[in-house]
């Protein structure tokens, strides 16, 4: 065994770097360019006949290859240079080793490299005529510098694999959460991975323009600058410059779509120049599918290395991170049917905080009486410019918290306005609307109670609306309901019929109001039957279920009327009275008067729920039981006085002789007479 003062076997690492390593590496250091030259030479010889090695080589322009070589033979001038630290050739295989393992160079090929330099190291001992224990010593001290350099950045490799990895294994969203706030988290998470220049989330928007909706990562202002110009956004259609990328391609064909190298890609020599600037090699273009496997958006990650998106480690992982989006997009909120823009979407959050958060009322009446029983409260956004900004449009840009915001602002002045009206109106209600993620905040309560207090204003009079198109999944919301309740605050099922199975809920949960969905009147011309059916029958479980019903969507007299007919005491829509701002609200109300509803069946739709009730005795038998005084013998006589068969089935029906066969032809000669019309 040799003498450890020597800087032979046994010596740390450290010795390799010490003045005694330092003057024998600058006896034979004019020799050493020599060796690297030879060293890259014989390196990528060899890698050209791998697979794998010659693919990523292979992706390179000549230019891009001749810097990589020399950057490879000045980084081994750099390992045996006689002033090298042992801590600043760590921090340099660090950085090495997270490019390697980006662009695929794996283990295999380091050893490859190791090997080859110390035959080369070896060959050098015995030419530059150095004795046998000086050379010993010189390849010990070239062997550990390789040692820390393959081991640095093997382990830097390691991390950088890790990182990725990891982030596919972050616990999911919980069902419910908002599409921004999941999204945006999400892409955090990528645009912080090693050698990820951006990564972008695309929509289409009603233009079909594949829309930056949210962003993340160092450039990745930049990149979504370029995406957004009205000259080099990207589209789907094939036929133009712009429809040639490959986030258009991974959207048409719904599979992901790479590319090794941004500047020698025909397929994006449009954003070449682009892509230059911003210094992207390479982009991965991930589509994520629906539930009915249609694309819904896609995942963009820009590179900063050549062949970053094609090692076998990295096709996997971006199978993992398609996977992993497909199982966001259907357990989130959905969002809005088309992308907003980023930039748009910002201006907006911006701007309902600041100011521009404007409540609209609309009545909701008695169709008994014609009164107005409340008024409910719906959310719009005011734009410096006077316009205002429908909730469709900014409401699904908004994630938890925001929401938890808004709620408390538009109770607010909603409050205030029910404070300044006259005191006849003291029996008027207003309602507002409440995300069930708010009912997750353990203070939701209290800012309800709050804010009566301030204002002095009796719980009865506040309505809450929970819409049934989200789920109420935790015992948290339902303890928050059973809260309000006690309060004293009236709760609302809002849009019954669209979403969410509601049995069980209406079972469980203390609502007084279920609100009938619009949507579901949207069809009442085209399918009348279907729809007065099943309008009929909820407002039926409404009654059984001893709650009160307001039917949403009434846009004429015509539906009006067919609603009130099949039973329902509450309704809204544009065909009663159109949203206003408070303070047009405020001058309407003052100058309404009631206008009871007429006692006879005066239109088409009329007639048919009407007689729907009647063959079904719904709530309880209609009064008008004989032919002469029953309201559809005059509605039949003013719109048909020359057809006898649909009198005679009407009489017939009255006769009670084969009634369901009379029930049929009436109501088929209804729709006809509604669709026709």
């Amino acid at each position: 065994m040799r003498d450890k003062s020597d800087g032979l076997v046994g010596e740390p690492p450290q010795a390799a770097y010490g003045p005694a390593a330092a003057a024998l590496l600058s006896a034979v250091h004019e020799h050493f360019a020599g060796i690297g030259d030879d060293f890259v030479d014989a390196f990528y010889r060899g890698l050209a006949l791998d697979d794998q090695p010659a693919r990523i080589l292979g992706s390179l322009d000549a230019q891009s290859l001749g810097a990589l070589k020399l950057r490879q033979a000045a980084h081994l001038q750099f390992l045996v240079a006689p002033d090298t630290e042992r801590e600043t050739l760590l921090q340099r295989a660090e950085a090495i080793g997270r490019a390697h393992a980006l662009v695929g160079v794996g283990g295999s090929m380091l050893m490859r490299s190791q090997a080859l330099y110390r035959g080369l190291i070896a060959a050098l001992g015995a030419r530059v005529g150095i004795d046998a224990e000086r050379r010993y010593r010189l390849s010990r001290i070239v062997e550990q510098r390789l040692q820390d350099d393959i081991q640095g950045q093997a382990e830097a490799a390691e991390r950088v694999m890790a990182d990725y990895w990891r982030s596919l294994s972050r616990p999911y969203a919980a069902p419910g959460t908002p599409w921004a706030d999941a999204s945006g988290e999400e892409l955090e998470v990528l645009g912080a991975l090693p050698g990820i220049r951006a990564a972008l989330l695309l929509r289409l928007n009603q233009d079909g323009v594949l829309t930056v909706e949210r962003s993340a990562g160092p450039q990745a202002r930049e990149i979504a600058e370029v995406m957004l110009s009205p000259t080099t956004s990207v589209v789907i259609d094939p036929a133009t410059p712009r429809g040639q990328g490959l986030v258009a391609l991974a959207w048409r064909t719904r599979q992901a779509q790479s590319t090794p190298n941004y500047r020698t890609d025909a397929r994006l020599q449009f954003w070449t120049g682009q892509a230059a600037r911003l210094h992207v090699q390479s982009t991965f273009a991930l589509p994520v599918l629906d539930e009915t496997g249609h694309v819904a958006a896609c995942v963009y990650l820009y590179g900063a290395w050549p062949s970053q998106f094609e090692a076998p480690w990295m096709r996997e992982f971006g199978r993992g991170l398609q996977r992993r989006w497909e199982q966001i997009w259907q357990r989130c909120r959905a969002p809005s049917r088309y992308a907003l823009p980023q930039e748009l979407a910002d201006a907006y959050r911006h701007r309902l905080f600041a100011g521009g958060l404007a409540m609209y009322l609309q009545p909701v009446i008695d169709l008994r009486s014609g009164e107005v029983h409340s008024v409910e409260a719906l959310a719009r956004l005011g734009m410096p410019d006077g316009s205002v900004i429908p909730p469709g449009q900014f409401l699904p840009q908004l994630g938890n918290t925001e929401l938890d915001r808004l709620f408390r602002l538009g109770l607010a002045q909603v409050l205030d306005w029910l404070v300044a009206q006259p005191a006849c109106f003291d029996h008027l209600g207003v309602s507002i609307n409440l995300a069930p993620s708010t009912l997750l905040h353990p203070d939701c309560t209290a800012w309800v109670a709050e804010a009566l207090r301030q204002r002095e204003l009796a719980p009865r009079r506040l309505h809450i609306e929970l819409l049934e198109t989200q789920e109420l999944h935790s015992e948290a919301q339902r303890h928050s309901i059973e809260q309000l309740a006690r309060l004293g605050v009236r709760l609302s099922m809002d849009d019954l019929g669209s979403g969410y199975s509601s049995l069980e809920r209406l079972s469980r949960l203390p609502f007084d109001v279920i609100k009938i969905d619009q949507g579901l009147l949207a069809t009442i011309r085209t399918h009348p039957m279907r729809v007065i059916s099943l309008v009929g029958s909820l407002i039926q479980m409404a009654h059984d279920l001893q709650r009160a019903a307001v039917v949403e969507g009434l846009e004429d007299a015509d539906a009006v009327e067919a609603v009130s007919l099949l039973g329902a005491t509450l309704g809204q829509g544009f065909g009663l009275c159109r949203p206003m701002p408070m303070g047009q609200a405020s001058a309407w109300l003052r100058e309404f008067r009631p206008a009871p509803p007429a006692p006879r069946v005066a239109t088409g739709l009329g007639a048919l729920a009407y007689h729907w009730r009647y063959v079904r005795a719904l709530h309880a038998p209609p009064s008008h039981t004989d032919l002469a005084t029953c309201p559809l013998t005059d509605f039949l006589r003013a719109a048909a006085p020359r057809d006898e068969q649909v009198a005679a089935w009407h009489a017939q029906l009255h006769r009670g002789e084969d009634v369901d066969q009379a029930s049929r032809r009436i109501s088929d000669w209804l729709v006809r007479s509604i669709t026709q019309a």
